[in-house]
């Protein structure tokens, strides 16, 4: 293939994959949203948190609710081994000799105790226990369960990058929970909080960096929320 040829088809796929997220995007809206208040633009605040809180030394990495493997990309590629897991088949468009794929629940997968140097929970436990959109078994606290569980496959000294939604408590079935002031403590019970940052759109299309306070005061909705971030430290 000539250089011209695979630059247009990488153009292409590029392209294809933008419009598919849009596609997911505008069929989550829920009738009557305002277009201000839309989830759009999440995932690249999401992917540049947990990226950064990758450890700086090789180890080994769980990668929870890989999806098309960004992440599990992005690790493998700063030198760690991943345990990639999904409740779908893999949908990887690469191959990496780092990555190891597991399909399967995470409450039901055997994990080592104690064998991981961190995890990546990027946008994935809030949908744990919802049936009916990824696959999930209906279970009103397989979410926190999947904590304890994640929580317990960390080493002493071992890490994880959360993202979830955040605003009034609530509960979208099939699509996600949004974790406030009541749920919110409740799944991050095995954890020490080490950084945390809150996002929103408080007057307009983009996103900006709120308090906490003011984070788990919005109203979400089937297609809108704040995002909390974490850098956690499981506790022994």
């Amino acid at each position: 293939m000539s250089a011209s040829r695979a630059f247009a088809s990488r153009g292409l796929s590029a392209l294809g994959w933008r419009l598919s997220r849009l596609g997911v995007r505008l069929r989550e809206e829920a009738p009557g949203a305002h277009p201000d208040r839309s989830l759009a633009g999440d995932r690249e605040i999401e992917w540049a948190w947990c990226t950064a809180q990758l450890p700086t030394s090789p180890g080994l990495v769980l990668d929870f609710g890989a999806a098309s493997g960004i992440l599990s990309a992005a690790a493998a590629l700063r030198g760690h081994r991943v345990v990639a897991v999904d409740l779908e088949p893999c949908a990887f468009p690469f191959e990496l000799g780092k990555i190891e794929y597991r399909q399967g629940d995470v409450n039901q997968l055997e994990f080592e105790a104690a064998s991981f140097d961190f995890v990546i929970n990027c946008s994935t436990v809030e949908h744990v226990g919802l049936v009916g959109r990824y696959g999930s078994a209906d279970e009103a606290d397989a979410d926190v369960r999947a904590m304890e569980r994640l929580a317990s496959a960390l080493k002493p000294d071992g890490g994880m990058a959360l993202t979830i939604p955040v605003g009034r408590d609530a509960v979208f079935q099939p699509l996600h929970r949004i974790y406030g002031p009541e749920r919110l403590p409740r799944l991050l019970a095995p954890f020490e909080v080490v950084a945390e940052r809150y996002w929103a759109k408080p007057s307009g299309p983009r996103w900006k960096e709120i308090s906490r306070e003011s984070a788990l005061a919005e109203q979400g909705s089937e297609s809108y929320y704040a995002l909390g971030l974490f850098a956690l430290r499981a506790r022994r």
